[in-house]
């Protein structure tokens, strides 16, 4: 069902998602995005972006240049935020407005708003003003003097990057294309079709939606789970929402856990017996993972249903690491088999396995290994690199 759900398995008739159309390009993107709800955006390319690695493994013949078209030419999808960094189906944007006007009340965390303080009346009024006259625009093109606080680790920002930071992130301003990595901003105005932007929806119709499309996409999940998948409502509205639909269309169930347990009781959109008995299995392919994909987001979660006790270190220090520095999940049908260190050697055309570990239980048989070596070989060609070495 989370496989169907997640876009790594044959959709469900009836599951109330959006069916991703089309076998490759711009509309198999815009449509598996609409699926997921949204994909999250990280810079680090140790081995692929992780927007494009979420999406390379439920498409091999996915592209960067797909997503780009659907970004910057067709519009069908937005940057934005959720918990993280993110891109959204442009659909969402009337939602995410009351998103937006959250941030604006500085609802977040201590260093958001210590780095997003330093904007000012003027350094609003400035940067707008600019945007408005010059159209698309990169922070480094408009004059300004630096913050009066850095980071150690990383370079001081100017005041007029933190400010468009701010109006992108308000909703005032949208990413109109990217040069590089770099965002280009301009008036979300005119970057938002007409019949997204000028639409508007209540709080409560943006709470309704949003705890719905949530579950729809988890399954069935606690009210804390519902809240903290776009990090678009608190855990206290989510619960609200549970409570005033419980017998309304939504019902409490319980699920069997990876230990054979059941869950506390969680809650489910109805109709959710009819989807279960119409699951198709997952094919039997073996795929990597994002350290940042949809399905694993919620590590407590993914290790109580799926028993993979899986954690990002990139930020751990060397010596203190269980596994390596960017780790890849190696999902095999309907279970997790285990997890790969890979990086890329663009220099020498190279991807290097750093290490591999099978989960207990796993048998390193000879079609497993045959399985993961095509995959190597496939993410090798999708990083444009010559040769997979160390496996």
């Amino acid at each position: 069902w989370l496989l169907s759900l997640n876009g790594l398995a044959p959709p469900i008739p009836g599951d109330g998602l959006p069916v991703h159309t089309g076998l490759r390009g711009g509309a198999w993107v815009r449509g598996m995005v609409r699926r997921l709800g949204f994909v999250q955006v990280d810079p680090i390319a140790v081995v692929a972006r992780a927007h494009d690695q979420i999406l390379f493994a439920r498409n091999p013949s996915y592209r960067p240049a797909h997503l780009k078209r659907a970004l910057e030419q067709e519009r069908s999808l937005f940057e934005n935020w959720t918990h993280d960094a993110a891109i959204l189906p442009v659909e969402h944007f009337p939602y995410w407005r009351h998103y937006m006007d959250r941030f604006k009340r500085w609802k977040v965390h201590a260093g958001y708003r210590r780095y997003f303080g330093q904007t000012t009346d003027r350094s609003v009024a400035s940067v707008r003003r600019h945007v408005r006259r010059n159209g698309p625009t990169r922070p480094r093109d408009i004059e300004s003097e630096k913050c009066d606080w850095g980071d150690a680790d990383s370079p001081v920002p100017t005041v007029a990057k933190v400010t468009i930071e701010y109006l992108w992130r308000t909703g005032e301003m949208a990413v109109t294309a990217r040069a590089g990595q770099e965002k280009v901003y301009d008036l979300a105005s005119r970057v938002i079709p007409e019949e997204c932007f000028a639409r508007r929806v209540g709080k409560r119709d943006y709470v309704d939606w949003a705890c719905r499309e949530s579950l729809l996409r988890l399954g069935a999940a606690t009210p804390a789970q519902i809240a903290h998948f776009f990090d678009a409502v608190s855990t206290k509205e989510a619960q609200a929402w549970c409570e005033g639909m419980s017998g309304r269309g939504l019902d409490t169930v319980n699920v069997e856990l990876a230990n054979r347990s059941n869950s506390r009781p969680v809650f489910a959109l109805a109709g959710w017996e009819e989807r279960l008995e119409s699951v198709p299995r997952a094919p039997g392919k073996l795929r990597l993972l994002s350290p940042f994909d949809p399905l694993i987001h919620d590590r407590n979660r993914t290790e109580r249903i799926f028993g993979f006790d899986y954690a990002v270190e990139i930020f751990v220090p060397p010596k203190k690491r269980k596994y390596g520095y960017y780790v890849l999940p190696l999902l095999e049908g309907e279970r997790f088999v285990g997890r790969i260190d890979l990086k890329l050697d663009r220099n020498r055309s190279l991807l290097n396995v750093l290490g591999l570990w099978w989960e207990r239980g796993v048998k390193a048989t000879a079609q497993r290994k045959a399985r993961l070596e095509r995959q190597l070989e496939r993410q090798a060609r999708f990083a444009g690199v010559d040769q997979v070495v160390g496996f």
